[in-house]
């Protein structure tokens, strides 16, 4: 399934908001549901709310009575549906196949994959307050080995195919995302003590069952070393890896996955950061559960994570399930970095009080008629152009120092007219400037250093990298102190 467009007459702080999630005319996926969406906007506009709302028709679930009139097209393969919700109550559940008569139910659509999985911001949250109340140091302690297959505390959705890591009990989730490892944890610990007893009984019988178990490392896939491949890239970057070698002696050790730092030593649950725990929380179950048809919710991605990292995280999740529907909630530049500008929603409050959509195109929503893309953008101008931030920073501080800035200025300018840069004066005036022009976030390196000495008027334009230029501060500045 995925979500191609929503029509709200009436929900929370929308009014009659439509919202197109296809592709524009132009893109060689012209008029298909987007892959991946990005909610953005000022805080109360609505993000998690939209995300909710997605939950909702993709689950049929969390319906409220009062809410009003909500339609959203869904494409289930080629076939389009329109659902819509009327005082709290689903309308159109069916799909019809290949435009006849013939219907198959949702249950159908989904017999072979899951339908949603839905990580809230608040994820380690959640995880931290169940082990509060069972009274539990650590999730291995939860995930015994002796769980029957199939029998998870987990509630009536486990057999909808839905996982959603608010509403569910996150650990009773994992003791399915984790059934495979422990499955051939299990087996490879019973050959480990077969062998054990073999050699020292018979050792015959011993090289026997040791070559029996070469090949069933040989034609069993290791689903710990398989996670470790799509884990390892994200986690190296925190100097940490999956610990998939077989190290284990009993039971008691077939719980959860372990990581260890890249020089070799362990790091226990309760040394995991927050950043790590989020990363293992979401990308884990992305990749061992079937999301081929899935929606996927993510509410704020780069919760706990440096910037650095908020750059990659959307394409890496989306690269872990690329047959997935994606919507994501961020407050973040990086990650809206990421999109492609009719991947992004941004949400603004209109001049009735309601939320509302801003535009990145006029007239025809074509991939030519947009004119901004957060791709080609710095930070700075996706904090101006997407997010609204009007300013270039802390605007007390940086008008008191770029008024110092134009007051040096032209003394070195008059210094230099005068030939007297190399003076005592102009060495302290120049190195003044220098160290203002650091806290401004004027990059001078040796070379303009020295062409500040040998030529000023050359070097002004050169004195910032990766940040406005020095003479467009100035022209700033001027423009404020009219």
């Amino acid at each position: 399934m995925k979500i191609s467009r929503i029509e709200i007459k009436d929900y929370y702080q929308f009014r009659n908001l439509t919202l197109d999630l296809s592709y524009p005319k132009g893109h060689e996926k012209e008029g298909k549901p987007l892959d991946k969406v990005c909610f953005i906007g000022q805080s109360g506009t609505g993000k998690t709310n939209l995300l909710n709302l997605c939950r909702m028709f993709t689950a049929d679930c969390n319906l409220n009575a009062d809410m009003g009139n909500i339609a959203v097209v869904s494409h289930f393969g080629n076939e389009e549906v329109v659902s819509v919700i009327e005082n709290g109550r689903f309308v159109n559940k069916e799909i019809s196949e290949n435009h006849t008569d013939k219907k198959i139910s949702r249950s159908e659509y989904y017999s072979d994959t899951n339908i949603l999985i839905s990580f809230p911001a608040e994820i380690n949250i959640n995880l931290n307050q169940i082990l509060q109340e069972t009274k539990l140091g650590n999730p291995m302690d939860y995930l015994t080995p002796d769980v029957e297959s199939g029998k998870y505390p987990g509630g009536e959705h486990f057999e909808d195919k839905i996982f959603d890591f608010e509403k569910q009990n996150v650990l009773a989730v994992w003791e399915i995302i984790l059934k495979d490892i422990k499955t051939y944890k299990e087996e490879e610990l019973k050959y480990s003590q077969q062998l054990a007893k073999a050699f020292v009984a018979n050792i015959e019988e011993g090289e026997r069952l040791l070559e029996e178990f070469k090949k069933w490392k040989k034609e069993k896939v290791n689903p710990i070393e398989e996670l470790a491949r799509k884990l390892d890239p994200l986690l190296n970057r925190f100097n940490l890896e999956i610990k998939s070698d077989f190290d284990f002696e009993s039971a008691e050790d077939l719980k959860f996955i372990k990581i260890r730092t890249l020089n070799g030593t362990e790091v226990p649950y309760k040394g995991w950061s927050t950043g790590t725990k989020q990363v293992i929380l979401t990308a884990t179950p992305l990749f061992n559960l079937n999301t081929e048809k899935a929606v996927i919710l993510i509410d704020e991605p780069e919760r706990s994570l440096y910037p650095d990292i908020q750059t990659e995280i959307v394409n890496y999740y989306t690269g872990l399930a690329p047959e997935a529907q994606f919507f994501f909630a961020t407050h973040s530049p990086m990650i809206a970095s990421s999109f492609e500008p009719w991947e992004i929603v941004e949400l603004e409050f209109g001049k009735d009080g309601y939320v509302c959509q801003k535009k990145y195109y006029e007239e025809e929503n074509c991939t030519d008629n947009y004119s901004i893309d957060p791709r080609y953008l710095r930070w700075d101008s996706i904090l101006m152009d997407l997010f609204d931030i009007g300013i270039e920073g802390n605007e007390a501080f940086r008008n008191k120092a770029l008024t110092k800035a134009l007051y040096l200025r032209a003394i070195l300018q008059k210094l230099k007219s005068q030939d007297k840069i190399e003076t005592e004066k102009g060495k302290k005036t120049l190195e003044e400037f220098e160290k203002l022009a650091k806290k401004l976030g004027w990059r001078l390196d040796e070379e303009r250093r020295e062409r500040i000495h040998n030529n000023y008027e050359e070097a002004q334009t050169e004195l910032s990298e990766n940040r406005l230029e020095f003479s467009s501060d100035i022209n700033q500045l001027r423009e404020l102190l009219a």
